[in-house]
């Protein structure tokens, strides 16, 4: 007789089939959980306990009050992810009532641990020698919305959507926009060129950093050694997913996509961002021909400051820090108690010091900048 078999097919039986790929998925998640989510999420702690609080006012600090006389001010706010940003705009006082606009607009940007206000010296001189200044606080940072500072990468996604903000705004049409941007955001006006900022006239990066995991290998290093490396990948992937593809670029592709002209200053001795942490020091993979640089033996990390005054503070602190309150975790931010602690002990005249030589430097960089701009509308027109 034929053996012949059922057309349907024999469903296999549930048992030692499933029990086997049960075990399978759950050894493949598990393992995954340990090898990829625990140290992930290891990193977002450490990111939350150094990032996660708010900046307030600082001790030693300038307002408002001590430039009334030299220029007005006009607060502003912009939108920067989900946070309102409070920024200030600053113009040469008006006379009779009527005020006289400047020859540029500088958005000069300020360090971490700092705000807007503590950069007042630097948007006074600005002003004083014919620009308008636009100046903000970053996430987190004083009046800013935000509970914390959330990563470096901030001040580069911030600085962008300053500078969107300004683009819209009419009292700015037609004027060039030049950028300022020392430490924090020395990296971020670097960084933020691979936005493509073709609008800007010129860029200073000052004191910057050119990648967030250099500046962070050489901190955690001072606490816990070599193993610092070991957190790269995960802080690496900590940004992608924080920041999606404006975790992507450095320093260097920012100003080689750029192409326009970039100041690159930074001083051999500055203890903040270390010479080897700088965009500085990868001027050799910068090809943007438009890129200028100074390196200071002895100047810190303000770099505006002179380097007599700049003495004065390492000495008063030297001398009268000795019982200073450690660093509460509780307290405030990590980078503000750094400054606050730097800066205590010293007259405000002394750590707001600004030097007319440096500043002189900065100005003629941004006129030759504004200068080649010029030349080229005229060509353009002719």
């Amino acid at each position: 007789m034929l053996n012949i078999q059922s057309p349907h097919r024999q469903r296999p039986k549930k048992g030692a089939l499933a029990v086997g790929m049960k075990v399978g998925f759950f050894t493949i998640f598990g393992l995954f959980g340990w090898t990829v989510g625990l140290p992930l999420l290891g990193a977002k702690i450490v990111n939350d306990a150094v990032f996660g609080k708010r900046v307030t006012p600082l001790k030693n600090t300038l307002t408002y009050d001590d430039y009334k006389d030299v220029m007005d001010q006009t607060k502003m706010s912009f939108m920067s992810g989900k946070n309102m940003l409070a920024g200030c705009l600053y113009t040469a006082k008006a006379a009779d009532g009527k005020p006289e606009r400047g020859k540029a607009l500088v958005i000069v940007s300020h360090g971490i641990g700092c705000n807007m206000d503590g950069y007042l010296n630097r948007t006074a001189w600005f002003v004083k020698h014919g620009y308008d200044v636009f100046t903000f606080d970053m996430t987190g940072t004083c009046l800013s919305q935000g509970k914390g500072l959330r990563s470096l990468m901030q001040s580069k996604v911030d600085l962008h959507n300053a500078i969107e903000f300004v683009k819209t705004r009419k009292e700015f049409e037609g004027m060039p926009i030049l950028v300022y941007g020392h430490s924090w955001s020395g990296y971020a006006a670097a960084n933020m060129l691979n936005y493509g900022h073709n609008e800007l006239t010129a860029v200073a990066s000052l004191s910057g950093f050119n990648d967030t995991w250099d500046i962070t290998r050489h901190h955690a290093s001072r606490y816990v050694g070599s193993l610092a490396v070991m957190l790269k990948p995960w802080s690496k992937l900590l940004e992608r997913i924080m920041y999606g593809k404006d975790a992507k670029g450095d320093g260097v592709s920012g100003v080689n996509a750029y192409g326009g002209p970039v100041l690159i200053a930074h001083s051999v001795d500055d203890p903040t961002v270390p010479i080897e942490s700088s965009v500085y020091v990868h001027r050799d993979e910068i090809v943007n021909r438009n890129t200028e640089y100074m390196l200071y033996p002895g100047k810190g990390h303000t770099l505006s400051r002179s380097i007599a005054a700049e003495a004065r503070i390492n000495s008063d602190y030297d001398e009268k820090s000795k019982n200073q309150e450690p660093y509460d975790p509780k307290g405030v931010n990590i980078f503000q108690y750094n400054v606050d602690e730097h800066y205590r002990y010293s007259d405000k005249a002394v750590v707001f010091d600004t030097d007319e030589e440096f500043m002189n430097l900065v100005d003629d960089f941004f006129t030759r900048a504004l200068e080649r701009r010029a030349k080229a509308q005229e060509g353009d027109n002719a």
